[in-house]
């Protein structure tokens, strides 16, 4: 999704980046990976809700203990998180439905680079084939990317 404003204070907000559900986070690349059980199958994954947090890494995220980032905004740009949030919200690109334990999100992706008229298509979620372990550091250009583990389908 590339709804973003067209200046920002800080290079940091906005950056591109592989959509990806984080799930753990730790220093130590070996204790992710023997966290991971070898016969690990692919598994659901279905969006809840849409929050706006309050650190770089939570804005405008897809939550539960794991989460969707959408956007990564850093502090300098505090004020455009939840404006980011309201207009995925009105441009129809998040879409969200019930209450309590029935809430669901819907995700209308499209073509950002394409030109006329589009048929966006509807996520509820996707199944995880794979799973990555990332070295999270520096600008997120940066991230490298270790493994990537598929899981038995």
């Amino acid at each position: 999704m590339r709804i973003k404003p067209s200046t920002t204070r800080s290079p940091s907000s906005f950056p591109q980046f592989h959509p990806h559900v984080t799930l753990a986070s730790s220093p130590d690349a070996a204790a992710l990976r023997a966290a991971i059980p070898p016969n690990q199958r692919a598994f659901p994954v279905r969006f809840k809700s849409l929050e706006v947090g309050d650190k770089y890494f939570n804005v405008g995220a897809v939550p539960s203990v794991a989460h969707l980032s959408l956007y990564y905004i850093d502090d300098a740009d505090e004020e455009e998180r939840a404006r980011t949030a309201e207009t995925l919200r009105s441009e129809l690109r998040v879409l969200e439905s019930g209450t309590g334990d029935e809430r669901a999100v819907r995700l209308a992706c499209l073509d950002d680079d394409a030109e006329g008229e589009q048929e966006p298509e509807i996520l509820e979620g996707f199944d995880a084939e794979e799973i990555w372990v990332v070295k999270c550091e520096g600008p997120v250009p940066d991230w490298e990317v270790l493994e990537k583990i598929p899981l038995e389908q």
